[in-house]
């Protein structure tokens, strides 16, 4: 995530933090710094009602040693407030999981060997057939998945000893050389518990959930499809484990490059391609060998994966709400349609280009957002202290750094502020997308009620920690 210090919308919040938008399609508010937009002003009137009960009735939390050092080791799978191994201890799968396990929500990319990844991509290209229909070599593919594996920082089974110190790390995953790790500034292993090669594999396949049992592939070409799979494998590729505004306020390389915009984006679309124009032997798009096709094919990555700045998150919804007000009318389809042909053509219309590219933006921007809405609450606390371990870390070098401290960065240091930066981050940014989602594809409205038994979850936590405080 990355803080977005302005409106994409130009609309001014009242005192509550709620503004209108244009055409009335939402309402809008800032929640730590991000743009978010709202299909029901009643439902965030709400939710800002259960944040302020929340801060009031907020305990400060123990930080001794003892609960600390529990807090962050993998020591198993346990919901108890007394094991707080938050981070499973996992076996590893080194089987190539079928096509069917790959089409289920419960699939789980952590529990696999990081090589096992590779075939899961080569298998959702394979399940459209696009491999054969576009002439691409499958052992091209799976080089290039390699390197784009080996290009991410690397994922490590690690323990924390001090919120502020450096990661004392236990191991990492299979075949990890000493050429794979890459260093940071300071001439450390940057090691990416949340940025990593098990993200990349992970967007990709809730997009090919999104595109199967969503049903989305009825309005998309086969290219679209194969941009959207191969988008998101690439979406964080080369990310530093630290966002667009840390670039941005160190004024490095990257930032002056892409002139302070989708800073991490804008490299990872980079590095993603430049892959294939560097090497020949990792190049699947010499496939594409119609210029017409190469450059659609390259826009359509380029696209989708600018939307994955959350800098963009606002403007993403609106959009959404447009089609689910307006269905193919948005972005004034040329053609003439008449009411029978729009119960047809739904929400979108395969033959309106704009249309075609607007999926892959938002199913990437909404996959790469996706793990609070896991359908096992396991999963998602995994990734939640993966996701904030790279944040208290970001927090740790602004201030060494003395640059200005990213607020919900900062404090992560215990099972009860984790809980609340869920809640509140799937309340206000998660749930009103994919309530958008669930109006555009029907398939998948059900995900939020996985998001709401996760808060759930979460929210045992909090109880749990107040208990505690209220015993010592």
């Amino acid at each position: 995530m990355d803080a977005e210090k302005k409106n994409n919308d130009g609309v001014a919040a009242d005192a509550n933090g709620v503004g209108n938008i244009t055409n009335n399609i939402g309402v809008s508010t800032v929640w730590y710094g991000y743009d978010c937009v709202f299909s029901n002003g009643e439902y965030l009137k709400k939710i800002q009602e259960g944040e302020s009960n929340l801060e009031q009735n907020a305990l400060p939390q123990p930080s001794t040693t003892a609960h600390h050092q529990a807090s962050f080791r993998r020591s198993g799978s346990h919901r108890s407030l007394k094991d707080y191994g938050w981070l499973r201890k996992l076996d590893l799968r080194s089987d190539v999981p079928s096509i069917e396990e790959i089409r289920d929500w419960a699939f789980d990319t952590l529990q696999f060997e990081e090589n096992v990844l590779v075939e899961v991509f080569i298998s959702m290209l394979e399940y459209y057939d696009l491999l054969e229909e576009f002439n691409l070599d499958r052992e091209t593919l799976r080089r290039y998945a390699f390197a784009v594996m080996h290009k991410h920082h690397k994922d490590c089974y690690y323990q924390r000893t001090d919120i502020e110190g450096e990661v004392s790390v236990i191991g990492t995953t299979v075949n990890a050389s000493e050429g794979d790790s890459k260093l940071s500034d300071g001439g450390h292993h940057t090691l990416c518990e949340y940025h990593n090669w098990y993200h990349a594999v992970s967007c990709s396949q809730v997009c090919f959930l999104f595109l199967t049992l969503g049903g989305a592939d009825q309005y998309l070409e086969s290219k679209d499809i194969f941009c959207i799979i191969v988008g998101a494998l690439i979406h964080d590729l080369d990310h530093p484990g630290t966002n667009n505004d840390f670039e941005v306020k160190r004024n490095t390389e990257l930032a002056q490059k892409y002139h302070n915009d989708s800073v991490l984006e804008r490299h990872s679309i980079s590095e993603g391609l430049n892959l294939c124009t560097r090497n020949p032997e990792l190049d699947w798009l010499k496939s594409f060998d119609n210029i017409e096709d190469r450059k659609y094919v390259e826009n359509y990555i380029t696209e989708a994966i600018l939307a994955t700045d959350p800098a963009r998150h606002a403007g993403i919804v609106k959009e959404a709400l447009e089609f689910a007000a307006e269905g193919p009318k948005a972005y004034n389809t040329a053609a003439s349609i008449s009411s029978s042909e729009l119960v047809e053509l739904k929400q979108f219309d395969r033959a309106n280009l704009q249309h075609r590219i607007f999926i892959g933006r938002l199913f990437l921007h909404s996959a790469d957002i996706s793990n609070p809405l896991h359908s096992s609450f396991d999963v998602a606390r995994d990734w939640a202290v993966r996701v904030t371990t790279e944040f208290s870390r970001q927090a740790s070098k602004e201030k060494k750094l003395r640059l200005q401290v990213t607020s919900y960065m900062d404090g992560l240091d215990s099972e009860y502020n984790i809980a609340k930066v869920q809640i509140g981050f799937f309340s206000f940014m998660v749930q009103p997308l994919f309530d958008t989602m669930g109006k555009l594809f029907p398939k998948l409205s059900h995900l939020n009620d996985w998001g709401e038994a996760n808060c759930d979850g979460y929210r045992e936590v909090l109880a749990a920690c107040e208990n505690v405080r209220h015993e010592e």
